[in-house]
C-alpha cells in the first residue's frame, strides 16, 4: 500500500461549509448525521459498534445475501465494462463481494467509493484495491455531492454500465431525501442495489401494531453503551456535552417509517455562540442526536414507487432484518 493516495474532496466538506452545518443543527435541534462519521475517532467508534452489535458480524445469513445479490448481478453484465459508484460504503466490505463477483464474470470494472468519511472512503479503497486493474479514486463527500454526481461521472467512459451500492443509507435518511436523489442520478440503463434495515415481521400478518411490536424487539442493538459512546461523541468533540441530559432512544414515525430516535435534553437555559453566531435554547428543549428508520419490504417498495424507482431481485435473512434489492428506474408510461 502507497504511502501517498490521490483522493477527491468535495466542496462540502470545506470548512465554511461544516461551520453551516454544524450552526443548523443546533439551530434546528437535529445533529446531521454526517457529523458522526468525520474523523479517525469517530470512524474507529463506529466500526465497533458495528463489529458488536451489527446482527451481520455473527450471522453468516448476512452475507448470503449480499453475495446472492452480487452474483446475480454479475451474472447479468458479464464481460460488460461497469463502473460501481458505492455510495456511503463504510469499510467496502459489501462492495468488495460484488467487485469479486464482477471480475470471476469477466467484467472491466472500475471502483468510486463515495464516503463522508476520509478514513472509511481510504479503507474502502484499499479493501478494494487486490480486485482491481484500474486506478481507484476515493471520493470524500456526504448526500450533498449526489446532485452533481452524475455530471462529475461524465468524466469516465459512458459506455460503461453503472452499478450504484448504497448499504447502509437508507436508515439515516429521510426518504423524501435520499430516494428523490437516487431516482435524479440514475440512468435508464444503471441498476442501484440497495439494502434495508428491516422490522422482522411476517409479511402476512403486517399491521401497525404487528410493525410496532417488532420493531421494539430489537431496540437492544440500538440502547447499549457503545452506540451511546459513538453518538455522544460529537456533542464532546463539540464541547456541549455538559449541557445536555442523558440521551434516550424512543420509536417515532418519519415519512410513515417507524425509526430508532436518540434525544437528549437541554439541562438548563443556555446562550452562548456557537459558529459565529447567538444560540439559545431553553431547558428541557430536545435535541435529536440520531435516527434509524426499519422498513418492511412492502413499506420500502411503496416508497421507492413514489419517487420512480421499483423494487427488483432482493433476498431478505431468515430473520427477516435486513433486506437487498435490485432497483430500477421506473419505465416511463
Amino acid at each position: 500500500m502507497t504511502p501517498l493516495r490521490p483522493v477527491w474532496v468535495h466542496s462540502s466538506l470545506r470548512a465554511q461549509h461544516q461551520s453551516l452545518r454544524r450552526q443548523a443543527s443546533l439551530s434546528q435541534g437535529a445533529i446531521d448525521h454526517v457529523f458522526h462519521y468525520q474523523g479517525p475517532k469517530q470512524a474507529q467508534l463506529w466500526m465497533d459498534v458495528h463489529r458488536r452489535h451489527a446482527p451481520g458480524s455473527t450471522d453468516r445469513s448476512f452475507e448470503d445475501i449480499f453475495r446472492s445479490i452480487s452474483h446475480q448481478t454479475a451474472e447479468e453484465l458479464a464481460s460488460q465494462d461497469v463502473h460501481v459508484v458505492a455510495l456511503g460504503p463504510g469499510g467496502g466490505e459489501k462492495e468488495a463481494w460484488l467487485l469479486q463477483a464482477l471480475k470471476a464474470a469477466g467484467c472491466r470494472t472500475r471502483y468510486t467509493p463515495v464516503d463522508a468519511s476520509v478514513e472509511l472512503a481510504l479503507l474502502s479503497a484499499e479493501t478494494a484495491e487486490s480486485l482491481l486493474e484500474t486506478e481507484i479514486l476515493p471520493v470524500v463527500a456526504d448526500l450533498a455531492l449526489l446532485e452533481e454526481l452524475p455530471a462529475w461521472l461524465e468524466r469516465y467512459p459512458s459506455h460503461e454500465t453503472r452499478v450504484y451500492t448504497a448499504f447502509g443509507l437508507s436508515p439515516n435518511f429521510l426518504p423524501s431525501t435520499l430516494f428523490k436523489r437516487l431516482s435524479s442520478l440514475m440512468r435508464e440503463e444503471d441498476a442501484l442495489l440497495l439494502s434495508a434495515n428491516l422490522a422482522p415481521l411476517d409479511a402476512s400478518a403486517e399491521t401497525e401494531a404487528a410493525y410496532l411490536a417488532a420493531c421494539d424487539a430489537i431496540l437492544p442493538q440500538y440502547n447499549n453503551p457503545e452506540t451511546l459512546l459513538w453518538l455522544g461523541q460529537v456533542l464532546v468533540d463539540w464541547g456541549i456535552k455538559a449541557h445536555l441530559g442523558q440521551p434516550r432512544f424512543h420509536l417515532q414515525s418519519f415519512d410513515n417509517i417507524l425509526g430508532f430516535c436518540l434525544q437528549c435534553p437541554w439541562l438548563s437555559n443556555a446562550r452562548f455562540d456557537w459558529e459565529n453566531e447567538p444560540f439559545a435554547a431553553r431547558a428541557g428543549d430536545l435535541l435529536q442526536l440520531f435516527f434509524s428508520l426499519r422498513y418492511t419490504p412492502k413499506r420500502l417498495a411503496e416508497t421507492l414507487l413514489r419517487f420512480g424507482l421499483q423494487l427488483g431481485t432482493g433476498h431478505t435473512t431468515p430473520c427477516r432484518q435486513e433486506g437487498v434489492w435490485r432497483v430500477h428506474r421506473k419505465p416511463p408510461r
